[in-house]
């Protein structure tokens, strides 16, 4: 369980499936995961939300996101009722990437999940869910 939990071997294996995307697009790996995930975020697209959701050092973030806006593949916006957060936003040129990506994780995904019934999906899905809440709670209780 622990294993799984680290996710190394998942991390890896995604470090792997993209690197010839990174390649490709000249894309460090944190810039690559942050436009993953703002693909992905919906409203939250903050540094404080990309922080918290890929455990990345702030440091990271701030880099990447300032490269990212340099090239032209997101924008920020400050948040209109608290100056001290700034949305970030794709812009269409981050679209091609983006699809790649997607394309890659869905078949990455398939082939993980390969040969598991979808009762055994669901079920995986609900107990996931419960141990992410209660690692959650106990991270609150600190």
């Amino acid at each position: 369980m622990e294993s799984i939990l680290q996710g190394g071997q998942f991390k890896k294996l995604l470090e792997e499936q993209s690197l010839e995307l990174r390649r490709k697009y000249d894309l460090k790996k944190a810039e690559l995961d942050i436009l993953y995930f703002l693909s992905h975020c919906g409203a939250y697209n903050t540094s404080t939300d990309i922080h918290h959701q890929l455990l990345m050092n702030r440091g990271h973030i701030s880099q990447a996101v300032e490269s990212l806006i340099k090239r032209n593949y997101i924008v920020a916006i400050p948040d209109q009722n608290d100056r001290r957060y700034v949305h970030y936003e794709l812009l269409d040129s981050a679209g091609e990437i983006i699809h790649e990506m997607t394309k890659m994780r869905e078949e990455t995904n398939a082939f993980i999940l390969e040969g598991i019934p979808e009762e055994e999906l669901q079920v995986f899905q609900a107990v996931s869910e419960k141990i992410k809440a209660n690692i959650e709670k106990m991270i609150q209780a600190k």
